[in-house]
Formats: structure tokens, C-alpha cells, sequence
């Protein structure tokens, strides 16, 4: 588990480090059962406690998609991140789940993820491509990227690639 507190580079000093390193990706950090994820910062409108919510199942949908959840009087779809990413971990506690409110394309979707952790501040010329293994075959890319932080490998998520791109 990250402690961003304590992770090199992603403190106090952050200003002076950013001056050398260039532009850093600013992503949300958060759990998918053991692996930790992020998401870019400007794809997300809003973050919100998943348990107040009741997930409404949607007969014959994709196995991915939860149900549907109603936000403010907005119907949204709510993506399990947990199915899709094969991550059944046991030990998760439900009422740390969050649900991370994106724009995909015009289309707003909930992703259900186990625990939000924060911002995560990446150096931009540290982000790898993501192994082409890594995606389901045939299908859009899952993840954009890959980076380090401390001893924690962060899988930078493609929200299009999720939700099947742009509308």
C-alpha cells in the first residue's frame, strides 16, 4: 500500500522535484482489490461513498456492468472494476467502496472501486505504455499506462477503453 506521505518525490518538495523532472500526470489514486489503479484527475467529476446507493440490477447487461444507481435524479450505470479486472479479494471491506463518477464521450458511468487513496503526482517522462498483454483480446486497450511509485506499480487506466470510447 502506498503511504504518499512518505513515497520519494510526492511530498513538500514537490515543487522543486517538478522543475526538474517536467510536466507530472496528476492522477486519482485508488484499489481494486491488491492492485492499485489511476485514473487521470480532469476525467473525474466527482468521487461519492458507494454504500447510500442502491445498485439496481440491468437484465442481460455486460457482466462488468453492476446495475444502474440513481445519482441526484441521474440514472448511471455503475461498472464493477473489480469484475473486470478479475480482482476478488476476500478481505475487501464493502464500506470502503467508493464509486468514481467519469465522463466517457457524453456518457456519465459510476466505476466501483474498493478505496480511494488520493492524488498521485507522476512524473510524466516515467509513465510506460502499458504491455499490449494486458488487454482482452480484440477488445479496446483496459490501460494507457504503467509507472513506479515507491515500491508500488500504478496501472494508469483508460476510462475510453473502458467504456468503449468516445460516443
Amino acid at each position: 500500500m502506498a503511504d504518499l506521505e512518505s513515497v520519494s518525490g510526492y511530498g513538500d518538495n514537490w515543487d522543486e522535484e517538478r522543475e526538474t523532472v517536467g510536466s507530472a500526470l496528476k492522477l486519482a489514486g485508488f484499489y481494486v482489490g491488491p492492485g492499485l489503479y489511476g485514473i487521470d484527475i480532469m476525467r473525474i467529476k466527482e468521487v461519492v461513498q458507494s454504500t447510500p446507493y442502491r445498485v439496481r440490477p440491468v437484465p442481460h447487461a455486460p457482466r462488468i456492468v453492476q446495475g444502474v444507481i440513481t445519482l441526484r435524479g441521474v440514472v448511471l450505470p455503475v461498472i464493477d472494476l473489480r469484475e473486470l479486472f478479475s480482482a476478488h479479494d476476500e478481505t475487501a471491506d464493502a464500506r470502503l467502496n467508493k464509486l468514481i463518477i467519469v465522463s466517457v464521450g457524453g456518457r456519465i458511468v459510476a466505476l466501483k472501486v474498493d478505496r480511494v487513496i488520493g492524488e498521485l503526482r507522476v512524473p510524466a517522462d516515467e509513465v510506460r505504455p502499458a504491455p499490449s498483454m494486458l488487454s482482452e483480446g480484440g477488445q479496446e486497450e483496459y490501460f494507457s499506462g504503467v509507472c513506479n511509485i515507491g515500491d508500488d506499480v500504478v496501472f494508469v487506466v483508460n476510462v475510453d477503453g473502458l467504456v468503449g470510447g468516445p460516443a
